[in-house]
């Protein structure tokens, strides 16, 4: 009988510690596969949730305030004349695999994103550094002009091209994030985009997290880095990133509490839940369109580009998404953002389009090609192409194809410029209006609609040069931008997660960034 209650207690206990395991992993929604976590490589959110987790820059956000605050460097100081910052890294702090973290490794990162054959989508952030943009032009050769440079294994110094004020919160990027060359050498060339580094047992981290596990169409697992220099301030010991669910399976998921934090919520159930006051909604620093494929007929036609912009009713999309008024986009850049003043460059209207549409020779859509719009699998993005092609149909008597495919192909797709129209978002990596505007420089790696216009290049880098008329400058140059129609604003993206009662530690906040190391557990 003894041995018996012996094995029961044992049993009880056994239980108690998985559920113990269990109420300390955070189980959070990610909708689509994680492209990439190679942070000079990642092209959005989804990517970079995780890579912020795996590792860490010279400066990170603020859980609450986004403001900039001390990460790998303890401090930094900035020259008088607001081009010279000098960063002073933390002693002692270590990669994953023992090696320590040396101001070279800051400098690496910096030469790798600025050669080509490796293609970052972030390129265009690197140009803000001393001659950059000459060296990635191949006007200068040598990297040792460009201006970032280790002054001795703790000390980084990066110069500028002229000051930018907002370059400590751009530092908060993952673009900047370090990396082990040694590491990434050992896995093939540093400059190969197609290296595989970040498979499980060969990447490594300096980060608040380690990557434990990844399974496509499954789940990424961290686990908590204890090698982390502030790893008594990680409360959270593992984190699942559950991916390919759809709105609705991450709802019920929540509902039976499988999940933590949901990516989305179902379109059809928004407001229910604002109802009940579970889902305070307001506009995020992020804008969904469309983008053309502008080098390809007819899309080399801006009449037709403006025919169909024209022809989308916005408020209608509104309410298919459950949004309700005040997010619906005639513009790129988002409310809110700062020392900006967002406007509504043009209206819907479907007298307009038909005449712009006949004047590029399709009256009434005739004769007009077939067309297709390609979008990455998800219910949202299926009920606004639906409603943008019937809008076509009816409003421009044009036909349009839809076609979705899985994220990593559609992005593979969108990247070689295999479309004609094609789903397109952003979400500001820092609170300016050029997080938006650079997207469409004619050298941009992100530009997927292949439109390049000088005036408007001009104009962005005489705003960065220019304090007291700035604003205007950046106005003037989306305007200019919009007239031209390289893309269909859609709609501005609205801040909208289930969040568990249990969770402490996340808040809301324009960006929608939400940094694990700061996410813990209510007593």
């Amino acid at each position: 009988m003894r041995i018996f209650r012996i094995i029961f207690l044992v049993f009880i206990g056994f239980l108690s510690g998985c559920f113990q395991r269990e109420s300390h992993i955070l189980r959070i929604g990610n909708a689509i596969e994680p492209e990439t976590l190679d942070p000079q490589l990642a092209p959005g959110l989804s990517e970079a949730k995780i890579i912020t987790a795996l590792f860490e820059g010279l400066l990170i956000a603020d859980g609450r305030t986004l403001q900039p605050i001390p990460g790998m460097a303890r401090s930094y100081t900035l020259s008088p004349d607001g081009l010279v910052y000098t960063f002073f890294l933390r002693e002692g702090i270590l990669w994953s695999n023992g090696d320590p973290v040396v101001a070279q490794n800051f400098v690496d990162v910096i030469e790798r994103g600025l050669c080509k054959s490796v293609a970052s989508p972030w390129v265009d952030f690197y140009f803000m550094l001393k001659n950059a943009h000459s060296y990635y032009n191949g006007e200068i050769t040598s990297f040792s002009q460009v201006g970032a440079k280790a002054l001795s294994a703790q000390v980084l110094q990066l110069t500028l091209e002229r000051p930018v004020d907002f370059f400590p919160s751009l530092l908060t990027h993952w673009a900047w994030l370090p990396v082990n060359r040694q590491a990434i050498e050992r896995s093939g060339n540093f400059f190969d985009r197609g290296n595989r580094w970040t498979q499980v047992k060969d990447i490594v981290t300096n980060g608040p997290y380690l990557l434990k596990s990844s399974k496509i169409g499954d789940k990424i697992v961290l686990k908590k880095n204890k090698c982390y220099w502030d790893a008594s301030n990680v409360s959270i010991d593992c984190v699942h990133f559950i991916s390919n669910i759809s709105p609705a399976t991450e709802e019920n998921m929540f509902i039976t509490e499988q999940l933590d934090i949901t990516e989305n919520v179902p379109a059809d159930k928004i407001q229910f839940y604002r109802a009940q006051g579970k889902l305070p909604m307001t506009v995020s620093l992020g804008t969904s369109f469309y983008w053309f494929n502008c080098k390809q007929k007819p899309f080399d036609d801006v009449k037709v580009r403006k025919a169909l912009s024209l022809a989308v009713d916005r408020d209608a999309i509104g309410k298919l998404r459950n949004r309700g008024a005040g997010f619906e986009a005639y513009a790129l850049v988002p409310p809110g953002t700062m020392n900006y003043n967002s406007v509504e460059f043009f209206k819907y209207s479907v007298k307009r389009a038909r005449k712009l549409l006949a004047e590029s020779g399709y009256p009434n859509g005739e004769g007009f090609p077939e067309i297709t719009i390609l979008y990455n699998v998800s219910d949202n993005w299926k009920i606004v192409a639906e409603a943008v092609q019937e809008m076509w149909r009816k409003n421009l008597n044009i036909d349009v194809k839809l076609q979705s495919i899985e994220w990593g192909t559609f992005l593979a797709e969108r990247r070689q410029h295999r479309f004609d129209i094609c789903r397109g978002g952003w979400v500001g990596d820092y609170n300016d209006a050029t997080t938006f505007l650079n997207l469409l420089l004619s050298e941009n790696n992100n530009n997927h609609a292949q439109w390049a216009n000088e005036i408007y290049d001009q104009m962005l880098s005489r705003a960065s040069q220019e304090r007291d008329s700035r604003s205007q400058i950046l106005a003037d140059a989306e305007a200019l931008m919009i007239n031209e129609m390289p893309i269909i604003p859609l709609y501005f993206e609205s801040m909208c997660h289930l969040v568990s009662s249990r969770i402490k530690g996340w808040y809301p906040n324009i960006l929608d960034w939400h940094p694990l190391k700061f996410i813990h557990f209510k007593e």
